[in-house]
């Protein structure tokens, strides 16, 4: 029987938010955490490719802001422990200082550069180089015939060109993993779909946290 050779693609921080917005919830003293570590591969692989899926590899691209403690934090977690996962590579880049924001009245439009509360200094960072990244090494995988069926852990539009193309040209099947009632351009793009909301239980069992960083 040939085997299906399993890539997973994830967008770090999209990920991170839809599924904290996914645990939300007041009463819960500590925030749920991805079981990046083991489950979370094993459980896309078995969803994607039921009885002959082969994982070959996990590509995480994150950004931080180096100014930041709690990045800090987590800067040291994806390098000295994520990236060691079996299968896992990395990419950290530091996002850069872009405007303040601006008051959005027209006759005003000045920019706000202090808090109006505490007076502290207000910085804004914006990602950038990440997209282009997972986005050039899913085309590069598919020329090199390295995976037949990828796996896109995301809800940025932006990807769905990249994914046509990808289909098309190499015929490798893309499937877009999420949460219910998010990203329909991308899911309809991708050749199926799974919901993290359809086997949560099996990613966090009750009462369990997993391997990770408090993220938020």
């Amino acid at each position: 029987m040939a085997q299906t050779r399993v890539r997973i693609f994830v967008d770090f921080w999209n990920f991170q938010l839809g599924w904290n917005a996914y645990h939300k919830d007041p009463a819960r003293q500590s925030p749920v955490k991805i079981p990046w570590d083991n489950s979370l591969p094993k459980a896309l692989v078995a969803k994607i490719a039921p009885g002959d899926g082969v994982y070959v590899g996990t590509h995480v691209y994150a950004s931080i802001d180096a100014m930041n403690p709690n990045d800090k934090k987590l800067n040291a977690f994806l390098h000295d422990h994520m990236d060691g996962f079996p299968g896992y590579s990395v990419m950290v880049k530091e996002r850069r200082p872009t405007s303040p924001p601006k008051c959005n009245h027209a006759d005003c439009r000045k920019y706000i550069t202090n808090c109006p509360f505490c007076k502290g200094t207000l910085r804004r960072t914006v990602e950038k180089g990440i997209d282009t990244a997972l986005l050039t090494d899913m085309i590069r995988s598919a020329f090199d015939n390295t995976f037949d069926a990828a796996v896109l852990i995301s809800e940025d539009s932006d990807f769905v060109p990249a994914v046509k193309l990808i289909q098309e040209r190499w015929t490798k099947q893309i499937h877009h993993a999420y949460f219910r009632g998010r990203s329909e351009e991308l899911r309809n793009a991708c050749w199926n779909h799974i919901y993290f909301d359809d086997f949560m239980g099996e990613l966090v069992p009750p009462a369990k946290a997993s391997a990770g960083p408090s993220v938020k």
